[in-house]
């Protein structure tokens, strides 16, 4: 069951801002709606919501995290292999690859973070097979993705290669 916006909503649309799948629309002076078949059920517009209007999928109101206290995506750089998977899942832009702190002068890369614009959806460690990349203490949900919301360039998710078969290759 995907979550609910109640009618306390004040129309500021933050929520709508910070939904990872677009799936929230409204305009001002009315109560925005979350589109059920696009809900992943990650929490994030109720952690960002001033007026904590968001009722999760058991129908609980979701208090609003403190900015501050959001936790963000990190990397570890010996799990990274660049595969990019991340950066393409990343509904903000906020990760990119760059290259390696430890050795900069190589020319391996690894992914960074961009602290400012992360909303801690998770997204990037749904598709992380390496465990390179998560959100440490996280607030929001880790989401079962559908596979209509996770878009692969002419890859289903059966065709995408396993670990195993791209270490043998």
């Amino acid at each position: 069951m995907a979550y609910f916006i109640t009618d306390t909503c004040i129309s500021c649309g933050i929520c709508e801002q910070k939904c990872p799948t677009d799936t929230i629309s409204g305009a001002k002076k009315e109560v925005f709606q979350i589109h059920p078949g696009g809900c992943i059920e990650c929490g994030v517009c109720a952690i960002f919501c001033p007026v904590s209007c968001i009722q999760n999928e058991k129908g609980e109101l979701v208090q609003r995290v403190p900015l501050k206290e959001i936790p963000r995506a990190v990397v570890d750089p010996d799990n990274c292999t660049a595969c990019e998977y991340c950066v393409d899942i990343c509904p903000f832009d906020c990760i990119t690859l760059e290259p390696d702190p430890r050795n900069p002068d190589l020319h391996f890369k690894v992914a960074v973070v961009n602290e400012k614009t992360c909303v801690s959806c998770r997204l990037c460690e749904i598709v992380c097979d390496k465990d390179a990349i998560w959100v440490p203490n996280p607030v929001t949900n880790l989401a079962a993705m559908l596979p209509q919301q996770i878009k692969y360039d002419a890859v289903t998710p059966q065709q995408r290669p396993s670990a195993a078969h791209e270490e043998a290759a």
